[in-house]
């Protein structure tokens, strides 16, 4: 039978037109942003390796180019979890559309879904208003009487609430800091430190992060092995900690892992011999600094480090390189914030690059099993509170 060129052009219109509503559907988000990319299947060690990599992005609503990559990356395996910047977030609306859309794309796993709420210079909720703006570390030891207890508990039982309102589950807090040096430009200037005082640091820090738990919000003790006597910021700098730091430093670490309170410890940029493998390695990429880090948190925290973007390991290691440093070292997650920049495509790169390492013998599958093990066991403490969008 012959087909009319009448027929045949308007049944390819049609299938044209299907296909194009198809796209249109998809890229208006009500479906999942993954079935837009053409990606391979995830082999069983990429998906192991993707529970060690955390990456910020761009955009702001689930149909934006950076959400997309990255809810296909977390569908995938291929990352873990992502880290909200203040770019991230314009309402509280926007902010639960945003962050539930990226809740679900793991359904095997919780995703860990981050930020930096300290308060005070480093919070990224602010601008949602209401109890999503904190006081300092500083103010609130003062208005307090040095964290007394119950004041500093019922504090941070208001306002934490704010993070799993959003689907937030893990807080890039509290700064254990000493302010040992009131002028060090990222920590003391910034009000960041709770006190110069090692027991009002845990007092502070105790409540804090009661308040979290209680919640089922992750939380994460910084930086190890002590920034507060620095004069160089890491953002910019790397800073050498030889001749000021002070091994009280490492009290808060100690007293808080007793207590249950560290389920992560961030590795600081800092340069000590002591923590420090040679030269100019800093703790955040030495083996002594993640022993030092065990010893005083002990075998089930997880290790993290702090943004491997920032100028103190940049300026010398390119990203893939300083992934798989960091990850031979014995951190468990390696951040990555692409803050001032652009790049989608980030945790598809870094997951390659760690998978190369391990195929050649650079690091060992047995070292990933454990972290992933550590990540795992902590992904099951949190009791995430799902709330409507709207």
């Amino acid at each position: 039978m012959q087909t009319r060129p009448g027929a045949l052009i308007s049944g390819l219109f049609l299938i044209f037109a299907l296909l194009g509503g198809l796209w249109l559907t998809l890229d208006e988000g009500e479906q999942p942003a993954t079935l837009l990319l053409d990606r391979p299947a995830t082999s069983a060690l990429e998906r192991k390796i993707g529970h060690l990599i955390m990456v910020g992005f761009n955009g702001t609503k689930p149909t934006d180019l950076g959400v997309k990559a990255v809810s296909a990356q977390l569908a995938d395996g291929k990352i873990g979890g992502v880290m909200l910047l203040s770019r991230n977030i314009t309402t509280s609306r926007q902010l639960k559309v945003l962050t539930q859309h990226l809740a679900q794309q793991n359904e095997s796993m919780p995703v860990f879904i981050a930020v930096d709420q300290e308060g005070g210079r480093v919070q990224r909720l602010s601008r949602l208003g209401g109890n999503a703006s904190w006081l300092s570390a500083e103010n609130l030891s003062h208005k307090t009487d040095n964290c007394t207890i119950g004041s500093v508990r019922a504090y941070y039982d208001r306002h934490a609430q704010i993070l799993p309102d959003h689907h937030i589950n893990v807080n890039f807090g509290p700064v254990v800091d000493l302010n040992l040096n009131p002028d060090n430009p990222v920590i003391g200037k910034s009000k960041r430190s709770f006190s110069a005082d090692p027991e009002t640091v845990i007092r502070c820090a105790e409540g804090f992060i009661a308040a979290h738990q209680a919640l089922g919000v992750a939380t994460a003790l910084k930086h190890f092995p002590g920034h507060g006597t620095t004069t160089v910021d890491s953002h910019h700098g790397l800073p050498v900690i030889d001749s000021t730091w002070r091994k009280q430093e490492l009290t808060p670490y100690k007293a808080l892992a007793q207590m249950g309170h560290a389920d992560m410890i961030m590795m600081g940029h800092l340069v000590h011999q002591r923590f420090s493998d040679a030269g100019t390695l800093p703790a955040s990429l030495s083996q002594k600094g993640i022993q030092a880090a065990r010893t005083a948190a002990g075998p089930e925290t997880v290790l993290i480090t702090d943004d491997l973007e920032m100028t103190a390991v940049s300026k010398d290691f390119p990203i893939e390189e300083a992934a798989v440093k960091a990850l031979a070292a014995g951190n468990d997650i390696v951040l990555f914030s692409s803050f001032e920049r652009y790049d989608p495509g980030l945790g598809d790169r870094l997951n390659a690059a760690i998978a190369a390492a391990v195929k050649d013998g650079r690091l060992k599958e047995d070292q990933i099993n454990r972290s992933v093990t550590r990540i795992k066991t902590l992904k099951r403490k949190l009791t995430p509170q799902p709330q409507p969008a709207g």
